[in-house]
């Protein structure tokens, strides 16, 4: 049974419920009123990405470059923990321009941030941004130009 306290269940019910019932049919009817997540878009490269558009823009998974530093972290504090230890405690203590300074290091000695594509995954990725937050309005684009 849906919670009827929550508007978005409640709606959904409200759909379900002037369709036949048939798979088919709610999902041409949740998908019409905008309340289906799209399917992830993968942009292939060293470290793939998936996009989603969402409701305010795109989420993107990242979950290769974050599983590859994560990794080499777990690979250095297997080699010298204490050392690793020290060291994360240094920055969880720091602040400002300093904090951030040692952040850096780190994943710079960890592999880096960088996460490169070729040209035409670099074209994907754009195509698929551009079709996921749509085109721009006329009065954004207007008042850029001002």
């Amino acid at each position: 049974m849906a919670d009827v306290t929550n508007p978005v269940a409640r709606r959904a019910a409200i759909l379900i419920a002037n369709t036949t019932g048939t798979p088919e049919e709610i999902a041409t009817a949740l998908d019409a009123a905008g309340m289906l997540q799209r399917p992830a878009e993968r942009i292939n490269g060293a470290y793939p990405l998936w996009v989603r558009p969402t409701a305010l823009g795109v989420a993107i998974d990242a979950h290769p470059l974050v599983s590859a530093l994560v990794r080499g972290l777990a690979a250095e504090v297997a080699e010298d923990g204490d050392e690793v230890v020290a060291e994360l405690v240094t920055i969880a203590e720091a602040s400002g321009p300093e904090r951030d300074a040692m952040v850096e290091q780190l994943l710079e000695r960890l592999g880096g941030t960088d996460a490169r594509y070729a040209a035409r995954d670099a074209r994907h990725m754009a195509e698929v941004l551009l079709q996921a937050v749509g085109p721009v309005l006329p009065q954004q684009q207007d008042r850029r130009a001002a």
